[in-house]
């Protein structure tokens, strides 16, 4: 029998996906619990969007919205194979709002995320954290950049790289290729 991650990976693709390096990193540094609610921006395949809402739990929520449908197609697939039943998904486009509220967590994962930046703000609790995932220095630049105008404090942006050992015997030694660039996490707490 697979266990949760062997089927995360077994996942059908269409565009890129949040690796787990990644993954992990957004729920340790937003402090994700079993219970919280959230909203996930740029579903794609749903990797990201489903690992949350088996953190959060039968009693927490995800709300995935993805305005592409041939993508909000492959992550409806994908959701069903987990048979989880605290994921919603919506093929919707969020600058068009977001109708959740009081949320934990809002992950944004698509080209101009800083304009989602004030409809974010109106659905996040106090203390609610922002988290996106923007593959190039210049997208960072102009979020952080938006973030200024609006009730969000910047806390970290990172970069997470991740590279094997290899053990043999009393031999360590690091694996010669690594999992390098994949993309910048900026993330911002709601004053």
């Amino acid at each position: 029998m697979d266990n949760f991650q062997d089927t995360l990976k077994n996942f059908k693709r269409g565009p890129q996906v949040i690796l787990p390096k990644d993954m992990a990193s957004i729920v340790f540094y937003t402090g994700l619990k079993p219970g919280d609610k959230v909203v996930d921006a740029g579903a794609g395949s749903g990797w990201l969007a489903a690992y949350m809402a088996y953190i959060v739990g039968p009693n927490g929520k995800v709300v995935t919205y993805e305005r592409r449908e041939e993508f909000a197609d492959i992550a409806k697939k994908n959701f069903e194979k987990l048979e989880l039943k605290n994921i919603k998904l919506k093929n919707k486009d969020i600058l068009s709002g977001i109708s959740e509220k009081k949320l934990d967590l809002v992950t944004l994962d698509f080209k101009d995320s800083w304009q989602a930046i004030p409809t974010a703000e109106k659905a996040l609790k106090s203390g609610g954290f922002l988290v996106a995932y923007l593959p190039q220095a210049t997208q960072v630049v102009k979020f952080v950049e938006e973030l200024k105008n609006s009730k969000f404090r910047l806390t970290k942006v990172l970069e997470v790289l991740e590279r094997e050992w290899k053990v043999t015997g009393d031999i360590a030694r690091p694996e010669h290729n690594m999992l390098g660039h994949t993309a910048f996490l900026v993330f911002a707490r709601k004053n």
